[in-house]
């Protein structure tokens, strides 16, 4: 999400249901941009375009796109719990040492994974959901919250103390751990490197854009995208985390990583060697998020309420009917209006809903006999 710059403090306008409709509004313009993609699949269709036949071609919209159920039903994945947030405006969260972690105002929520109840509630001044808002990520013995455009909490996953706060002026909302680094991007465009040990910045900043940024690792690299303005802006840059090299490809958007491919929210695959689209995958809405977990990839969509879409990678086809999270949106909130995030743990899918505060604990049923 596009945020401020360094220095910006909160004043009017603020308020819950100002952030809320500003979350709203950035999340549309990622989703503009899936429409798109749809649209082109859409006309391609009429056009009469066919695939090879092999499962990774283009296809038309509609209701063949949602398969029969079967006749045995096979494992599937549903809602266990759900936790609602007290403090409101939650939009960030990573998963880690038995926990989900979650940032809202002044406070980072701990959450057990096995219940999905709220275990600590850890005081961090200056976590924002919104403007100068907080990235979040879990790894090399900690967990790491950005904070106010100014620096970089690392908290002790199993006392839940924050044992450094870590002076990083100008950080943004992007923070990722890889390659024995904690990596986090800056309003100055660049990605910078910190050693979890010593809490210091080491090597040179990495220019890779303006804005806000998503960050995934895999391939044994950093994928980076910025979705701001500046000289890099709306593209995905690859980043070796040990050398500081950069590549940079085109007009895309790396949202995840899994069967040997990076997953756009377009869902689209992208290989990782040359940048190139491999396949489009044809899904019957607006796609908010892709995340990949238990071999497949998994598309959240928002429609009367959020539903989950799963992608065979073999296929490169929706395999099962959508999997309903929530109960129905409120009328005003349905079709594709409210901001959410997705995070997948070892045996569980977790999705994050904004407006309602609430966070939606998935798991995969076993099959039936």
């Amino acid at each position: 999400m596009i945020t401020a710059p360094p220095g910006w403090r909160a004043g009017p306008g603020t308020e819950p249901e100002a952030l809320i409709r500003e979350a709203r509004r950035r999340q549309r313009r990622r989703w503009l941009a899936a429409g798109v993609v749809i649209a082109v699949v859409a006309a391609g269709a009429a056009a009469g375009i066919a695939g090879s036949g092999a499962g990774t071609g283009l296809r038309p919209l509609g209701r063949q796109l949602m398969p029969a159920a079967p006749a045995h039903p096979a494992a599937a994945l549903v809602t266990v719990s759900q936790t609602s947030l007290p403090g409101g405006n939650s939009l960030s969260l990573a998963v880690g040492y038995q926990a989900i972690w979650v940032t809202e105002i002044g406070v980072t929520y701990q959450v057990d994974e096995v219940t999905g109840q709220i275990v600590r509630t850890i005081p961090t001044p200056g976590t924002f959901p919104d403007s100068c808002r907080s990235g979040i990520a879990a790894g090399a013995g900690a967990v790491w919250v950005t904070y106010g455009c100014r620096g970089v909490y690392r908290i002790d996953p199993h006392s839940g103390r924050v044992t450094a706060s870590l002076r990083v002026p100008g950080v943004g909302d992007a923070i990722a751990v890889a390659g024995g680094l904690v990596l986090v991007t800056s309003y100055d465009g660049d990605l910078l490197r910190i050693r979890p040990r010593t809490g210091q910045v080491t090597g040179q900043p990495i220019p890779v854009g303006f804005g806000s940024w998503a960050l995934v690792p895999a391939a044994g690299a950093l994928w980076v995208t910025s979705y701001g303005n500046g000289v890099y802006g709306g593209t995905v840059s690859r980043v070796n985390v040990a050398t500081g090299a950069v590549e940079r490809f085109g007009n895309l958007d790396a949202e995840a990583a899994g069967a040997g491919s990076l997953w756009t929210p377009q869902v689209q695959r992208i290989d990782p060697a040359t940048g190139g689209v491999t396949a489009s995958v044809a899904v019957p809405y607006i796609v908010s998020q892709v995340a990949f977990w238990n071999g497949s990839a998994w598309a959240l969509t928002v429609q009367q309420s959020l539903t989950l879409l799963r992608i065979d990678p073999a296929t490169n086809q929706v395999t099962s009917q959508p999997v309903p999270v929530s109960k129905p949106l409120p009328a005003a909130l349905a079709w594709g209006s409210d901001p959410t995030a997705i995070a997948a743990g070892p045996t569980e899918l977790w999705v994050l809903e904004l407006y309602r505060n609430l966070l939606f604990h998935l798991r995969m049923r076993p099959a039936r006999p």
